[in-house]
């Protein structure tokens, strides 16, 4: 859905937006995370003297891989977007430039959201204890066999250099 930025000094616009857009995939820190349902979008635009002002709310399973045990799972992200946006430089900080000519694309500016609101590291529970690192066990069903040995980073280098005599 598109919206024009005017100059509309005689009057504001005011635009209710309800509608459903369906985003195959988005790539964050090197992970694909698929979209399972329609991105749901509902809310209102408001556009004064070429400012628009963007309230939304929006809804939209997704599935991630798991940053610890590399599991799928999957999650609801519900968020809201509230930003100002203009087609011309503004004194004002809080209020976004529009790169590219005056129509606003509300799609762009859910998907900008999106990536905003993703956690830095994906977890499929808060106490994932993750994979072996010998083994490659996932220690969350289970204990694996691996010896642990607790070596002193400092000193790994020495270990090493045993293992030639």
């Amino acid at each position: 859905m598109e919206i024009i930025l005017q100059d509309s000094s005689v009057k504001s616009i005011s635009k209710d937006i309800d509608f459903a857009y369906h985003k195959e995939n988005l790539v964050y820190n090197n992970e694909t995370i698929e979209f399972l349902k329609p991105i749901q979008i509902k809310g209102n635009v408001t556009v004064n003297h070429g400012v628009a002002d963007v309230k939304l709310s929006v809804n939209t399973k997704v599935l991630y891989t798991c940053s610890r045990c590399l599991e799928n799972f999957e999650d609801t992200l519900d968020l809201m977007v509230d930003e100002k946006i203009s087609k011309n430089e503004q004194e004002d900080e809080n209020i976004l430039t529009l790169e590219g000519g005056e129509v606003l694309d509300i799609r762009d500016v859910v998907v900008n959201n999106i990536y905003l609101a993703l956690p830095r590291k994906v977890l499929c529970k808060e106490d994932c204890k993750g994979l072996c690192q010998l083994c490659g066990q996932d220690l969350n069903e289970g204990q694996c066999n691996c010896t642990q040995e607790e070596v002193d980073p400092r000193l790994a280098a020495l270990k090493d250099m045993f293992k030639e005599v």
